[in-house]
């Protein structure tokens, strides 16, 4: 090829570069709906219908740029409950944005969550500062953690219920639920001796990490008959075709790393998470807030 082709040839190919570049930052604020009509034969009668709001790694910002959109997205949608599944925050610099949007969160039966591994990361708020972090994880470095109790007690002044690793009772539709919130187990924070409820009534556990589900004992064997996890943004950037290369976990797969999952006779919903991590890019993989539907039928 002469000089004039290859610089032709990169023209074409920096454009197409560019281009790709725009569309996945557009698809990443693209927020869909997903809706998906779980059908349970032991679920109570008193639960039938019931609709969840199903809200993972939103990943707000320090800026708070996408707290609006993320409140505009919810607050038409008719739902009974609210589960969130962690990772709120790419860093601690974000609680404040995080606590601004969740706790504008109400439902009529209230609303539950767990945390992640990134509500508890210390804060990055400079370009040097994302560098040095995401070149530790590269180099497998051990994580540093800070406590997130200024978070939490805000989202339970809010009245929002933190489980961490703990478990809840209450009454819907005249049915006894237990809801049980577990650490994230991709960083081994889950104690799932802790979160699990005991057995009575209609069981579900909220887990950042979509793994916690294949450690957990069968719904016959007193297992969650419902878990709801997040974690893997569906792979955030998927090849059109082939699949998501990175998913960080061993329950889903490249071709499916988001959905409904059976997993010894329980459903195991993974979101694709509303958020981004370490880059505020997606790639034929839309962004999601998750509305489930519970029937016998």
């Amino acid at each position: 090829m002469t000089p004039a082709s290859w610089i032709k040839l990169g023209g074409w190919a920096s454009a197409l570069g560019l281009g790709a570049a725009l569309y996945a930052w557009w698809e990443s604020t693209a927020v869909e709906v997903a809706e998906h009509r779980l059908r349970i034969p032991e679920l109570p009668p008193g639960l039938e219908g019931l609709r969840i709001l199903h809200v993972s790694d939103t990943h707000f910002p320090a800026s708070g740029d996408s707290v609006g959109r993320f409140l505009e997205r919810i607050w038409p949608l008719e739902y009974d409950l609210i589960c969130c599944t962690g990772d709120y925050v790419e860093t601690s610099a974000g609680w404040d944005s995080a606590a601004d949007a969740l706790t504008q969160l109400r439902a009529p039966v209230g609303v539950y969550a767990t945390l992640g591994a990134h509500d508890y990361c210390p804060p990055i708020q400079t370009f040097e500062e994302w560098c040095s972090a995401n070149v530790d994880r590269v180099l497998g470095s051990p994580r540093r953690f800070v406590n997130p109790q200024p978070f939490v007690e805000r989202l339970e002044s809010a009245g929002i219920v933190a489980l961490r690793n703990e478990w809840r009772s209450l009454e819907i539709g005249g049915e006894l639920v237990r809801i049980g919130g577990a650490g994230d187990d991709s960083v081994r924070m889950a104690r799932l001796e802790s979160a699990l409820p005991p057995a009575g009534g209609f069981s579900m556990l909220l887990t950042h990490a979509p793994d916690a589900a294949l450690r957990l004992p069968s719904p016959s064997a007193g297992g969650p008959a419902l878990v709801l996890c997040g974690h893997t943004h569906g792979g955030q950037i998927r090849v059109p075709g082939w699949g998501a290369p990175l998913r960080h976990s061993r329950l889903v797969s490249r071709r499916r790393a988001d959905g409904v999952f059976d997993v010894a006779g329980a459903k195991v919903v993974v979101s694709r998470g509303f958020g981004t991590a370490h880059v505020p890019l997606r790639f034929a993989c839309r962004p999601e807030i998750g509305l489930i539907t519970l029937t016998r039928r």
